[in-house]
């Protein structure tokens, strides 16, 4: 009797667990679905041609709410949107003499403002105080990639100073220090309305750097966040 019961309990645990995994896969193939579906509307109702001012209008008539306006310039628009628990990117090309559309793009929102966020019906917190979505675009990217290098390219076998005196040389406002122990020094900092965070790693017996490491900004500190959005406005 013990031995069918075990066996049963065996048949019973495992069909559970074949139909959790089956139900998951469904439920992201469904969401997966969904978003394409979205982006295949938003594609064919925002075709090219017509003039940049109906774009968001058109936009809003599909019942899509833009909760983030990255770019507004004569050459260029790109909005964040949100239906129901989804959300899109929407990159549009415009001629700066005609004022017409002449690309449209949907694709994936990777960075997501806090607007978003909230719209999504997400917190973004860390330890204890609010964080701050970084919401690079594609020409974002672009610079960030410049500065990582230009970062990366300092020289290791320095001391920590030489680091936050470099920064500084080189025109970066050095907005909040993670970490800064024997072993490692992370600092967030802002150039040109992009922010980075470099990591440089020390041997604590010489205090002499090993290696340096720097990345985008996914999740920024809010002294970081306000001062991005500081040099922006001075653009």
């Amino acid at each position: 009797m013990k031995t069918s019961i075990a066996k049963f309990f065996w048949i019973s645990s495992s069909c559970g667990a074949i139909f959790l995994a089956s139900a998951l896969t469904v439920g992201a193939a469904s969401d997966n679905d969904l978003w394409n579906q979205g982006q295949a509307e938003l594609q064919k109702q925002l075709a090219p041609g017509a003039s940049a001012a109906d774009y968001r209008k058109k936009i809003e008539d599909l019942s899509y709410k833009i909760t983030s306006t990255n770019y507004n310039n004569e050459d260029y628009l790109e909005y964040e949107l949100v239906k129901g628990d989804m959300t899109w990117e929407v990159q549009i090309g415009v001629d700066d003499k005609t004022h017409k559309v002449t690309e449209v793009e949907v694709v994936t929102n990777m960075w997501k403002t806090d607007a978003t966020e909230q719209a999504l019906g997400r917190n973004v917190v860390a330890n204890n105080k609010p964080m701050y979505r970084n919401p690079y675009s594609d020409r974002d990217r672009v610079s960030v990639s410049r500065l990582i290098k230009e970062i990366e390219a300092m020289p290791v076998g320095k001391d920590k100073q030489f680091y936050k005196d470099a920064l500084a040389k080189n025109g970066y406002e050095v907005t909040r220090v993670n970490s800064d122990d024997e072993e490692m020094l992370s600092l967030e900092a802002v150039k040109g309305a992009n922010s980075v965070e470099l990591n440089v790693a020390f041997n604590e017996k010489t205090g002499k750097s090993t290696s340096i490491d720097a990345d985008s900004l996914w999740v920024e500190s809010e002294a970081t966040s306000q001062e991005r959005e500081h040099q922006e406005a001075r653009r």
